[in-house]
């Protein structure tokens, strides 16, 4: 089920899964978007628990989480989606707080574009 776990695939070769349904550290609520930065963690925007949760891909060990549900610098009100930048910034839409935020690898907060900054 896509709320209780994420999917590591290597190519068509299956990996690993990872997490369980719930608001823990190794949990999640509507995993709505996935990628992985330059040190290979993946990163993973978790809709329903408002926050970015971060794994590492070797193991799928929890790594971090950060965010809040809210509408200040740094808060998402349902996360939908992400990606790295070349710089290494992960950028984050924030869907219901109509805007885009942009965080340093280590969870902090650079700067919000949209309609709500």
């Amino acid at each position: 089920e896509g709320r209780r776990r994420g999917v590591v695939r290597d190519g068509a070769a299956f990996v690993r899964t990872f997490g369980s349904r719930g608001a823990g550290d190794r949990s999640f609520n509507c995993p709505s978007g996935v990628c992985v930065d330059g040190d290979n963690q993946i990163i993973v925007a978790d809709c329903g628990n408002h926050r970015i949760v971060v794994v590492a891909r070797t193991d799928g060990s929890f790594v971090r989480t950060f965010g809040s549900k809210g509408a200040a610098h740094g808060q998402f009100n349902e996360p939908y989606g992400m990606c790295v930048n070349a710089a290494g910034l992960i950028i984050v839409a924030d869907s219901e707080n109509h805007r885009v935020q942009m965080f340093t690898c280590d969870g902090t907060f650079v700067r919000a574009f949209g309609s709500e900054v």
